[in-house]
């Protein structure tokens, strides 16, 4: 399992299952995805918010499956959930074969790529999301200083499924836990994985250069995205990677880099702090996007956050000094 987390890790058991249409973006998302929630009672499927989770979480992913209106997938996920001070908000992902020596695509990420043609899967659901509801949520575009972005988190989680995600482990190993010099599988994310000085950590053939282990808890700068297309949005050079001291599983190389300022606030950063914030991918996140496969992604015409208001919203933040407590996604 391809499995990151943005915040909130907790297996659960099978209850019930709920297939939600597209709420955003109708005419230009030609992705759909179904929702299998596990929780019976809680969750997803608690009485007092439970359907209003669901909603958010279907509107999320239209926000989403806007910038994908080239493909045509139906998208299954088993949905659990959690209560927990762990500091984890959400997590998700997708499976993959393993084949040592290769750089495979996750199941929803082929799912799509074919266009619904390939069901690496089976019946199986294409991916699974565990959600930490013991954080207050803003669920609808109205959310406080008090609460994480729901939406804005749904879509990073989501991201982690399309293959937004590497496959490391603090000790050079892959997916499959072969040791630094040994042919392991990757995802085809981290075949754009370079150092500082641009030198691949996985070779053409899946084995991890053992030189780069200092790399992995190096800190901003130490392991770069170097596809062509995330350059290209990046004036040209690689894109900094978080790379925490010690090497957080689940979280380093799989994001970008919290330190670096011009990436902080992006999506697929590791951590959120509270309140309102952008569903709107960057140039840099959609050239990452690009490198892994989706070659005709495109930002839908209407942007999920009107800039106008997203920059007012953060002049405010500036001006009241609000303390905001940053959680792990």
């Amino acid at each position: 399992m391809n499995n990151s987390k943005l915040n909130k890790v907790k297996p659960m058991i099978l209850a019930s299952s709920l297939a939600l249409g597209l709420c955003a973006h109708p005419a230009q998302a030609a992705l759909t995805f179904s929702f299998n929630f596990l929780n019976p009672g809680q969750g997803f499927d608690g009485p007092v918010s439970g359907a209003a989770r669901k909603t958010a979480l279907n509107e999320a992913a239209g926000l989403l499956g806007a910038y994908f209106s080239s493909y045509t997938a139906n998208l299954t996920y088993d949905v659990t959930s959690s209560s927990s001070d762990d500091n984890t908000l959400a997590s998700a992902g997708s499976s993959m074969f393993v084949l040592p020596g290769t750089f495979q695509q996750t199941f929803v990420q082929t799912k799509i790529l074919t266009n619904g043609r390939t069901d690496a899967n089976g019946a199986a659901a294409d991916g699974t999301i565990d959600w930490n509801f013991f954080e207050n949520w803003g669920l609808t575009d109205n959310v406080t200083t008090t609460e994480f972005d729901f939406k804005k988190v749904g879509i990073h989680e989501l991201l982690h499924s399309f293959g937004f995600s590497g496959n490391g482990s603090a000790t050079g190993a892959g997916l499959d836990g072969k040791p630094p010099g040994t042919p392991d599988t990757w995802s085809i994310y981290d075949q754009f994985l370079t150092d500082a000085s641009g030198n691949r950590l996985v070779s053409t053939g899946g084995v991890f250069d053992s030189t780069k282990l200092i790399a992995l808890t190096g800190g901003s700068g130490s392991v770069l995205f170097s596809g062509a297309n995330a350059k290209a949005a990046n004036g040209g050079v690689g894109v900094n990677l978080y790379a925490p001291k010690p090497y957080s599983d689940g979280s380093s190389i799989s994001h970008l880099d919290d330190n670096t300022v011009a990436l902080s606030q992006l999506i697929m950063a590791s951590s959120v702090d509270k309140g309102l914030k952008s569903r709107e991918l960057s140039a840099i996140e959609l050239g990452i996007l690009k490198d892994i496969g989706y070659t005709q992604i495109v930002a839908p015409v209407t942007v999920p956050l009107p800039a106008a208001v997203w920059l007012m919203l953060v002049g405010l933040l500036g001006l009241l000094g609000l303390g905001r407590r940053k959680a792990a996604i």
